[in-house]
């Protein structure tokens, strides 16, 4: 029983012996048991067994781990990962196809490989089979861009101008938005936004680049990020 008063402190010597004594003695009958009752009686003896060290257990106090070394844990704000060596950046766009002509433009003179779903080959796949198999990127860029009109259903009844309106990117964008967020981190996901589009409020710490006519506008700040993320050929 030493591996139980090595292990645990408190009156362990009392506990061993009542293990020990709780032990069965082997099976004792008038006939020869035959095998299915020996094995039997062995389940049931292991079963007596665990029972008797759970309630010892239950009794103990472990004794504190000699030169253990306890370890400061960070919380981390977002994921730690390695950047992907690879050029292709993804590109997640609405309807406005001027501005993710321009930003693909862009990322082409800079030496980045943008890639863009719809123009990726179909291979049998679903939508999000063949965005999951594009998705490994070391970057993400995100188009913000109006492309539709929502408002309340509290406004439903009320006229066209009564209505407070609000002008949103499309669904698929806002999916894909968070999934790079996760997927990458925030600081690898450069969001772009033009017009009157709603900002998506619940992603803190997000800085939103704002252009008006052109990606060149922003060019300098994304390549400062882009930089600062590893890209250090940009």
């Amino acid at each position: 029983m030493d591996i139980y008063t090595n292990l645990f402190t408190g009156s362990t010597e009392e506990l061993a012996e009542e293990y020990s004594h709780g032990i069965s003695l082997p099976l004792v009958s008038m006939h020869e048991p035959s095998l299915g009752e020996q094995i039997s009686e062995l389940y049931k003896d292991i079963d007596r067994k665990i029972h008797r060290i759970d309630s010892i257990i239950e009794r103990l106090e472990l004794i504190p781990l000699r030169n253990a070394t306890i370890t400061e844990t960070v919380p981390i704000s977002e994921p730690q990962r390695t950047l992907a060596k690879t050029k292709k950046v993804f590109v997640v766009h609405g309807h406005d196809e001027i501005a993710k002509t321009n930003l693909e433009v862009f990322l082409h003179e800079i030496g980045l490989e943008p890639v863009v779903l719809h123009r990726q080959a179909d291979e049998g796949l679903t939508i999000i089979e063949k965005f999951e198999k594009h998705s490994d990127v070391g970057y993400a860029f995100i188009l913000l861009t109006p492309d539709e009109v929502s408002y309340v259903k509290a406004d439903e009844q009320k006229g066209d101008d009564a209505r407070q309106k609000e002008y949103r990117a499309r669904p698929n964008v806002i999916f894909e938005f968070g999934y790079f967020v996760g997927k990458l981190g925030r600081s690898r996901v450069c969001c772009l936004y033009t017009g009157d589009v709603s900002l998506p409020s619940d992603v803190s710490g997000m800085i939103y680049k704002e252009f008006k006519n052109s990606i060149e506008e922003v060019a300098y700040s994304i390549i400062k990020d882009l930089k600062a993320s590893g890209y250090a050929d940009v």
